[in-house]
C-alpha cells in the first residue's frame, strides 16, 4: 500500500522579502529624494548666483552650518515642541475617540453638537491660543492643550463619519442575527471607521506640531516658536530656517509613527497600498 505524502510548506525566506520591501520602499522615495534635490538646488542657486541678500534667503548650507554650531539649542528646544505635541495629540485623541462614541450612541446629541463641531474645526488657533495660555498659564500645559485642541476635531468628526460608513447590508445581517449594539459596534463600526480614524491621525499628527509652535509664540520661554522668534529679535534668518526644519521633521516623525501603525492595523484596505 502506497502512502501519500503531504507536501511540506516551504519556509519562506524572510532575508529576501526584507530586501524585497526595502527595496520596494527606495524605489517609492525617489520622487520625493528628487524633488528635493532640486528644490535645494534652485534655493542654493538663487542665494548664492541671483544675489538675494542673506536675511532674505539664506543659502543652504548657511542653514546647515547654524544647525552644526548650535545643535544644543535646537535639540533642546525641540524636545519641548516634540513633548507638548505628542502630550497634545495623544489626550486630543482619547477625547476625540470617546465623544465621536458618546455622539455615534445618541442621534440628538450628534444633530446638536454637529455645527459646533465643524465651527471647531475652522477657528483658526491663533484665535483661541492666547485665550487658552491665559486660562492654564505660560507652561507647557497651555501648550499642550491647544495641540489637544486642534487634533480633537478632525479626529472626533472623521472618526464618527467612520463609524457611520460601515456597510448597510452587513448592518442588516448583524440585526437578523440578534446580535446587540456594542458586538456591532465592536465587531462592524469600529473596524469599517479605522480608515477614516488614521485619515485623521495623518492629518492631526503634523497640526499638532503646529499648534505648539503656534502657541509658543504667544508666550513661552523654551521651544520651536520661541526659537523662531527670537531668532527674528536679532535677525538671525538661518537660525530661524534650522529651526523650522526641526518642527518639520517632528512632523515627519509623528506622520510615520501613524502611517506604520496603519500599515499594521489595517493593512488590507486600499489607502494603504502595497507595502
Amino acid at each position: 500500500m502506497s502512502t501519500n505524502t503531504v507536501p511540506t510548506k516551504q519556509p519562506v525566506n524572510l532575508k529576501k522579502n526584507t530586501a524585497n520591501k526595502a527595496r520596494a520602499t527606495l524605489v517609492g522615495l525617489w520622487p520625493a529624494v528628487l524633488i528635493a534635490v532640486i528644490v535645494v538646488g534652485l534655493w542654493y542657486s538663487a542665494s548664492n548666483f541671483w544675489g538675494l541678500p542673506r536675511y532674505i534667503l539664506p543659502s543652504p548650507d548657511l542653514i546647515v552650518m547654524e544647525a552644526i554650531e548650535n545643535p544644543d539649542s535646537l535639540l533642546r528646544n525641540g524636545w519641548v515642541t516634540f513633548q507638548e505635541a505628542l502630550a497634545g495629540f495623544t489626550f486630543g485623541v482619547l477625547a476625540a475617540v470617546f465623544v465621536a462614541l458618546l455622539l455615534d450612541s445618541w442621534r440628538f446629541l450628534e444633530k446638536g453638537t454637529s455645527p459646533y463641531l465643524i465651527i471647531g474645526l475652522n477657528v483658526p488657533i491663533v484665535a483661541i491660543a492666547p485665550a487658552v495660555i491665559i486660562w492654564f498659564g505660560f507652561g507647557m500645559a497651555s501648550k499642550i492643550v491647544v495641540a489637544a485642541i486642534l487634533t480633537f476635531f478632525p479626529v472626533v468628526i472623521y472618526t464618527l463619519k467612520g463609524l457611520k460608513s460601515a456597510d448597510r447590508r452587513e448592518v442588516d445581517l448583524f440585526s437578523v442575527l440578534s446580535a446587540s449594539r456594542f458586538q456591532e459596534l465592536i465587531k462592524l463600526r469600529m473596524p469599517s471607521s479605522l480608515p477614516f480614524f488614521f485619515a485623521a491621525l495623518r492629518v492631526a499628527s503634523a497640526a499638532s506640531v503646529l499648534a505648539a509652535v503656534v502657541a509658543e509664540f504667544i508666550q513661552a520661554n523654551a521651544g520651536i516658536g520661541y526659537l523662531i522668534l527670537t531668532a527674528a529679535y536679532t535677525n538671525n534668518t538661518p537660525r530661524i530656517w534650522a529651526a523650522v526644519a526641526v518642527s518639520a521633521t517632528i512632523a515627519l516623525i509623528f506622520y510615520g509613527i501613524v502611517t506604520l501603525v496603519e500599515r499594521k492595523v489595517i493593512p488590507w484596505h486600499s489607502s494603504v497600498g502595497p507595502e
